[in-house]
């Protein structure tokens, strides 16, 4: 077992640097991202603003989408290693343009303590709670 740990000892420390990089990260960008949405969001009277088809829109989009995929990703990573796992998917997903999707944040914000996790978190941000 000691032979093993020494054989890749290198991507130990590689893996547990990247994983503090990571850890670091969403817990100064999570509370910034979350601020970013406004507190009406899921609410059942929020008016999606119908955006013009221009690059612009769809540089930001994909941008968007990919940033949202990353978080996505370093969640799923966050499950086993330290982190905010869970709220780091959630955000990914409301960043993330996909069929379906506000459907599946209505059923994520409907979970109370999620739902309380995420407004506590906006609280760090000096933002209004969300309102469902």
């Amino acid at each position: 077992m000691l032979t093993l740990v020494s054989q890749y000892e290198e991507i130990f420390i590689l893996v547990g640097i990247v994983s503090a990089v990571v850890f670091v990260a969403t817990l100064l960008l999570t509370p910034y991202l979350l601020g970013l949405i406004p507190a009406d969001y899921f609410s059942a009277n929020y008016a999606y603003q119908v955006k013009r088809k221009t690059l612009l829109c769809l540089l930001k989009t994909t941008v968007k989408t990919f940033v949202g995929v990353l978080l996505v990703l370093a969640g799923i990573i966050m499950l086993v290693t330290p982190g905010q796992g869970f709220i780091s998917i959630i955000l990914g997903i409301f960043l993330m343009e996909f069929p379906g999707k506000r459907q599946l944040e209505i059923k994520f914000i409907n979970h109370n303590p999620t739902f309380k996790t995420l407004n506590w978190l906006r609280d760090k941000a000096g933002k209004t709670p969300f309102i469902r």
